[in-house]
């Protein structure tokens, strides 16, 4: 399999909670890049639409970003691509790759 990923990942373990037409759900944030992140979570697949992830970052932080599922692996999760770059996404966008930033 060819890898797709044009940035690095850097591996994370941070609570998340997604909401979809379908409702809401938790998991754990495995890792991220400047483009999206995986979310490890025992679900059906996920809904193809917009989702709205809010990550929990330490001291309280939580960020709120909207992406759309890029591939789907059963039982384990699925890869997340961020869109939807208004003003206020692009702050909580600036944010992630701080906290990511921290991690190297």
């Amino acid at each position: 399999m060819e890898e797709r990923r044009k940035s690095e990942r850097v591996d994370t373990h941070l609570h998340a909670q997604w909401e979809t037409a379908s409702g809401s759900h938790i998991g754990i944030v495995v890792n991220g890049t400047v483009k999206g992140c995986f979310v490890q979570a025992q679900v059906e697949e996920p809904d193809d639409g917009p989702m709205k992830l809010i990550i929990k970052l330490p001291k309280g932080v939580s960020i709120h970003m909207w992406g759309e599922v890029v591939y789907y692996l059963p039982t384990m999760g699925f890869g997340l691509h961020f869109t939807h770059f208004s003003d206020e996404d692009q702050m909580m966008l600036n944010t992630w790759l701080d906290y990511l930033q921290t991690l190297k």
